[in-house]
């Protein structure tokens, strides 16, 4: 199951689960409405999974990590961003995020799987947004964080971003996923990759 919800930074947090298991990924602005939803689903939270460490989306990752006592999952390109608020640009807002539990922190890449009931969710690295963004695959669908949009792709104008880098991600999802792979990005509406590859502009060309 896939369970969207939407905060003030119009980033889009998701919690999937199999049976009590779930994982939390990218948890944004509103700590109490992921706690509410895990309680009121009787969920086992077995860990939180950032795309990427832009500071909308892990804006409450102390309070949710605090509330579920688990592991945080980054990749480990990415680990210098959870406590440097220059580079998730939490220096641009009133809260330095900082995280607090460095003991919770577990780097993946994408020799790593992640077990969920009895699914696996694997692990692909897309740099370009930042240089750790990861797109994570469940099922038929794939969590694209900030690389992949309805319609339009991630900035490449913020610290460790890299056109280049983004464009060769970008070839590489179109060539490996399949046409009818749901796209749940970190902001905006749900889309497919057959749909971004007829009408998305950055697509078309690869």
């Amino acid at each position: 199951m896939v369970k969207a919800l939407i905060n003030a930074y119009t980033e889009n947090t998701y919690i999937i689960n199999e049976g009590p298991d779930a994982f939390i990924i990218d948890p944004g602005a509103h700590a109490k409405e992921i706690t509410d939803y895990i309680a009121a689903n009787d969920l086992h939270v077995k860990g939180i999974l950032l795309t990427h460490g832009h500071f909308d989306h892990m804006y409450s990752i102390n309070e949710v990590q605090a509330a579920f006592d688990c592991p945080i999952y980054i990749h480990a390109d990415e680990r210098d961003f959870l406590f440097d608020p220059n580079l998730n640009l939490s220096s641009t807002i009133r809260k330095a995020i900082s995280v607090k539990q460095k003991k919770a922190i577990v780097t993946i890449d994408e020799t790593d799987t992640l077990q969920l009931g009895d699914e696996t969710i694997s692990i692909l690295h897309v740099p370009g947004h930042t240089r750790g963004s990861v797109a994570y695959r469940y099922r038929r669908f794939l969590f694209s964080g900030d690389i992949l949009f309805k319609g339009t792709i991630g900035r490449t104008d913020l610290p460790t971003s890299s056109p280049e880098a983004i464009e060769a991600s970008l070839r590489r999802m179109v060539a490996e996923l399949d046409d009818n792979t749901v796209v749940y990005p970190g902001h905006g509406h749900f889309t497919t990759i057959l749909n971004e590859k007829y009408e998305n502009p950055f697509l078309k060309h690869l």
